[in-house]
């Protein structure tokens, strides 16, 4: 694979990953949280290493065994301690940042202190989350952008509106638009023009294609 650097100045190049699953407390012991393994984040972590680049990867509490020796690794578990680190990395200059996390959509409007009893009826008032991409480029306005988009049907004709505001309200470059089920995986890259790639049935299929088009798109 070609490596990945500055022309300008021959240092590697700067990236941000951020992968895994975030957690949003209900109690001191239970959470609402999602399935992702963190499988994607690593397999792009690991193939930018592979081109030389620095990578600092943002990791929630991932059970994929895929290994990963980044530059820089930072764990986080709930929605809020991803927030903060996301914030402190943005204040460093990253040339790529791919935002892989599956982030909570929704966060408990009050959470619980202590440890809730069990054998009761329990309510739970959810409310949006902040959308971390909107974030990223008002503190990263030269990097390369790359968000996601998982849904379970991704055919171009309907997910083009669901995947509007990742470029018009968080200005991205790409986006990964991909689904998992029984049938296997599936994904494409859709660009800021809304031309897209082919679409692949694999993650590692994906990840050296998302690696190319970002080289392309420094």
């Amino acid at each position: 694979m070609r490596s990945l650097m500055r022309s300008a100045s021959k240092k590697p190049l700067n990236v941000l990953v951020t992968s895994g699953p975030t957690s949003v407390p209900i109690d001191n012991m239970r959470v609402i949280t999602n399935r992702s393994t963190g499988e994607m984040g690593r397999l792009i972590a690991n193939a930018f290493l592979k081109t030389g680049a620095r990578v600092t990867l943002l990791e929630g509490a991932v059970t994929t065994t895929v290994p990963v020796k980044p530059s820089r690794l930072r764990k986080f578990y709930t929605y809020s301690e991803l927030d903060v680190l996301l914030k402190e990395e943005l204040d460093r200059r990253y040339d790529v940042v791919i935002h892989a996390a599956a982030v909570s959509d929704f966060i408990l409007k009050n959470s619980f202190k202590g440890k809730l009893g069990s054998g009761k009826e329990l309510m739970l008032e959810l409310v949006p989350a902040k959308k971390l991409v909107l974030t990223i480029r008002n503190k990263q306005p030269k990097t390369l952008l790359v968000g996601f988009k998982f849904e379970p049907s991704i055919k171009k004709a309907e997910i083009m509106p669901k995947v509007a505001s990742l470029f018009d309200k968080a200005d991205c470059n790409m986006v990964v638009v991909n689904k998992s089920d029984a049938k296997g995986y599936q994904a494409y890259i859709m660009k800021s023009d809304r031309s897209t790639t082919n679409l692949v049935s694999s993650k590692k299929a994906l990840v050296a294609m998302l690696v190319k088009d970002c080289f392309k798109g420094l």
